[in-house]
């Protein structure tokens, strides 16, 4: 009842599910999962399927598991009760099979904090090629009536083997949690039909197949898996709120995909793929974080402060501030949110609602854990935060900063490095150097020398990674890609 109580909270206000365990980095590639299965079931019937981006009905789209290749890849490839599947698909020699788990197992998303190896359904391969590209999957029980009855002559061989009541792979929602569907769902609802295009041109070229080595191997696996769709199967996005109007971010995002994707004559496309694996989950966050803030009535913008330094500095201590701030307004917001329906619910003369929200506003304390952690996990998985745990700050990890040069400077085009640092202000609201600071509600937080001295490092990294050319003394350019 609580849970229910929470989910419907949550999504009132920030219009998707936002949990913990859907964090980070399995929003794009949920949202990857969802582009390559429409682009897939629209090649299998154009007809009948809608195409990428295509707006209207809700998308209908394939799903593979790649549940061989992650068993594999976590030395998990045994079915309880059933004989190694690697036999049954003829990749019997230990040295094959050492091979294979050694080049599937350096594939997997890293998921910062992680302590233990995850079982396979808890690792995902990164998405480097089209053909790599899965969904979601988990273990079930599975009884010898359903695998006689519900599965293609395919699956009945396979599940033949597997004694009732052990587990097999079943093809399933089970870490993703909406935030894809939210990210493909602000995609496909772009007004700009210009940008829509580029876009879409762009994305099929990242979740179409390949044709590499890697691509067939991977093709060729997937052929073997346990569980996959014979169908397409319609998903839906109807419950899923943009909030367009209270938060820039749906935009900000379609604007950054656009850049990202749309280099691909000038960046290769495991480069692109890794921008846009940070550049989603990292506008999901802010988007988060606007939302609550709108709620909460806040009449000033926020503000981040992103330390560069490598040492304790009262710049630091004020971006650490700032995330503290954040993390409260979010659960402060969500607590506004469960009056409000509790309100609702009284009005309505609805006393089961009431008395639900009534004890969730209660129990508030740990059941906004999850949302709260999905804010601040997402930022450092995307390394937009110095660490997972322990006093952490704004800042920008590599891979990060390149998306965010990515997705702000157009393909083709420079930008001087004061303008960009005024740029990221403006509209990210992303505080690095002293000019603009002096603009923000921070002007009056940290001294000026401290924020001198973070500019000159901020702009070391971006030298430091081939975004920008330093001219002059008086003149710095940043391009979208390394030179």
């Amino acid at each position: 009842m609580a849970d229910r109580s929470k989910a419907e909270v949550v999504l009132r206000l920030f219009g998707v599910n936002l949990e913990q365990q859907g964090r980070g980095f399995y929003i794009p590639l949920e949202m990857l999962a969802i582009a390559r299965g429409v682009y897939l079931a629209h090649q299998e019937d154009p007809a009948k399927f809608a195409g990428l981006l295509d707006s209207g009905t809700n998308p209908a789209y394939k799903r593979t598991s790649h549940d061989l290749a992650r068993r594999i890849a976590t030395k998990a490839h045994i079915v309880e009760g059933n004989k190694e599947l690697g036999k049954a698909v003829e990749l019997d020699s230990t040295e094959t099979m050492e091979t294979l788990h050694a080049l599937f197992s350096s594939l997997l998303v890293e998921i910062p904090g992680r302590r233990s190896q995850p079982s396979w359904f808890g690792a995902h391969i990164y998405p480097f090629v089209g053909e790599l590209i899965h969904y979601d999957a988990v273990e079930r029980r599975i009884k010898r009536s359903d695998a006689s009855s519900k599965k293609s002559a395919k699956k009945q061989k396979q599940a033949g083997k597997v004694d009732a009541g052990y587990k097999a792979p079943s093809i399933e929602r089970y870490l993703f949690r909406d935030g894809g569907s939210w990210a493909y769902k602000v995609l496909r609802s772009d007004s700009n039909l210009d940008r829509k295009e580029a876009t879409r041109q762009g994305l099929r070229n990242l979740v179409q197949d390949s044709g590499t080595p890697l691509g067939n191997l991977a093709k060729a696996l997937s052929a073997h898996d346990f569980d996959y769709d014979e169908a397409p199967v319609e998903g839906s996005d109807t419950g899923i709120k943009l909030h367009e109007d209270l938060s820039p971010w749906p935009d900000l995002l379609r604007e950054g995909v656009r850049n990202i994707v749309a280099r691909t004559a000038t960046v290769p496309r495991a480069k692109r793929t890794e921008s846009l694996m940070h550049w989603v989950p990292y506008c999901l966050a802010r988007h988060q974080l606007q939302l609550a803030r709108r709620k909460l009535d806040a009449s000033d913008r926020e503000s981040i402060l992103l330390d560069f330094g490598n040492e304790a500095t009262p710049l630091r201590r004020e971006s650490q501030k700032n995330l503290t701030g954040f993390r409260n307004d979010i659960v402060n917001a969500i607590n506004v949110q469960a009056r409000e329906m509790i309100h609702e619910a009284e009005v309505a003369g609805d006393e089961v609602r009431k008395r639900r929200y009534e004890r969730f506003a209660k129990e508030a304390g740990s059941a906004v854990a999850s949302p709260r952690a999905f804010f601040s996990e997402t930022l450092a998985a995307v390394g937009a935060l110095n660490a997972t745990v322990g006093r952490r700050h704004f800042t920008m990890k590599p891979p990060m900063l390149e998306c965010l040069v990515s997705a702000t400077v157009p393909q083709g085009t420079e930008t001087e490095f004061d303008q960009f640092c005024t740029l990221l202000y403006e509209k990210y609201g992303l505080v690095v150097e002293n000019k603009v600071a002096a603009s923000s509600p921070l002007a009056h937080e940290v001294d000026p020398s401290f924020l001198d001295h973070n500019g000159k490092a901020f702009r070391e990294k971006l030298a430091a990674i081939g975004l920008l050319t330093q001219y002059s003394d008086a003149t710095s350019m940043i391009r979208g890609e390394p030179r």
